[in-house]
């Protein structure tokens, strides 16, 4: 029956993926096709990388985990972050789309994928409750929706954990990060975070999820806030890592 009404309404009301356009099945494909899904997947971050900020390390030749330079000079008060895949191609297109283009059906597709790094990255006994990047309400009305909420709440559904998004607020309303300076970027969304319920993170390891991570300032402004409100650690999960020269 669930075929039938897929074909009755791909008749009237056709549906396309949302990266190369081709005809797709409402019901199985979630707005991408399989060919599309399969290029996705090997977007996904298998290389050695730094154990601090996940950030994958550009040489081939590197086969062995050590930090990167900047968590060296400069350790991120998150505990450690992994991302599913680099920010390129057709990872980043369908980030896009679930972004900004108001396909909210999207966190569906994309949260099996954070699900399955989480569980690679951490055990699940560890975790004690996730919680969603805010936005700033101002940029929350113009978009009609948080999309790192509807992955936390997606993710927690698959693997069991509780999710929170009423701990974490975001207190200013900063610049888009797109264009900054890693200092800027740092400048931007310093003091961004407020934990505004202390007692529901106190003493528990707290899993925090966004779309896409760069230079981890915002996971860096967002983590120092839960610390503030005496989480025990905090961890960063992202669908994708922007990294500068990785195409």
């Amino acid at each position: 029956m669930s075929r039938v009404a897929d074909g009755v309404l791909n008749l009237f009301y056709p549906e396309s993926c949302v990266i190369c356009s081709v005809p797709v099945s409402r019901m199985q494909d979630r707005g991408v096709c399989p060919a599309c899904l399969q290029k996705i997947v090997l977007q996904k971050i298998t290389g050695p990388m730094c154990p601090s900020c996940g950030v994958p390390f550009q040489s081939l030749e590197t086969e062995s985990t050590h930090l990167c330079g900047p968590c060296i000079l400069r350790p991120p008060p998150y505990s450690g972050a992994r991302a599913f895949g680099r920010y390129s191609s057709e990872l980043s297109r369908i980030i896009q789309a679930f972004k900004f283009g108001g396909r909210r059906n999207l966190a569906g597709l994309l949260a099996p994928l954070l699900a399955a790094t989480l569980q690679e990255s951490w055990s699940l006994q560890e975790i004690d409750l996730i919680v969603p990047v805010p936005l700033h309400p101002k940029r929350k009305r113009a978009r009609g929706y948080n999309q790192a909420l509807l992955l936390a709440r997606d993710l927690a559904g698959l693997v069991g954990l509780p999710c929170r998004h009423d701990v974490l607020r975001r207190v200013r309303h900063t610049l888009p990060q797109v264009g900054l300076s890693d200092a800027e970027r740092a400048r931007n969304l310093r003091r961004a975070f407020h934990c505004k319920k202390p007692a529901a993170v106190k003493g528990l390891h707290v899993l925090l999820i966004d779309d896409v991570m760069t230079t981890g300032s915002t996971a860096a402004s967002a983590a120092e806030a839960l610390l503030e409100g005496e989480a025990l650690r905090v961890s960063v999960l992202a669908l994708a890592r922007a990294v500068a020269g990785q195409e």
